[in-house]
């Protein structure tokens, strides 16, 4: 099985996804896990952006490429962790969930609508969510929580 854990990222437009995904990547690496961000090229920028020397991520793909390589099977994933806040963000998590069943799914969901967001949440995850924009703290000791027990499940 891989140590890769895949983060899916949807659109950049809420300011807490890029310091979240930081702060995943580093509690990833922490413990022996190699995040693999996923995203779409302003998320991937502002993202590379704030870690540019490569300390908590080393490798990125574009999310449409990937989707695509988990449908052809040619990449698997024992943990997809994935960052939403919209529509768009919801459907590559169905879409990643639909592809890769045998992987164990964490979703992130924040935002003004991310109560309403979750709701809509038909597919089997694990939900973190807060109606956060600006502020982490409400997300981060969930995060701890959940990221704690999901790793030691892969």
């Amino acid at each position: 099985m891989t140590d890769e854990v895949l983060l899916l990222l949807g659109c950049p437009q809420i300011p807490v996804q890029s310091p979240l995904v930081l702060y995943v990547a580093d509690f990833l690496k922490d413990l022996g896990k190699i995040p693999v961000v996923a995203a779409n090229p302003s998320a991937k920028q502002l993202i590379a952006a704030s870690d540019p020397k490569k300390h908590y991520v080393a490798e990125y793909r574009d999310v449409d490429r990937t989707i695509a390589d988990l449908a052809d099977g040619k990449v698997t994933y024992p943990l997809i962790i994935s960052f939403i806040h919209n529509d768009a963000g919801l459907t590559y998590t169905a879409t990643a969930a639909a592809l890769a069943p045998e992987s164990l799914l964490v979703t992130i969901l924040f935002g003004e609508h991310a109560y309403d967001i979750a709701g809509e949440i038909a597919f089997p995850a694990e939900k973190i969510v807060a109606p956060v924009t600006h502020n982490t703290r409400p997300l981060l000791a969930k995060i701890d929580e959940v990221m704690e027990w999901a790793v030691l499940k892969i």
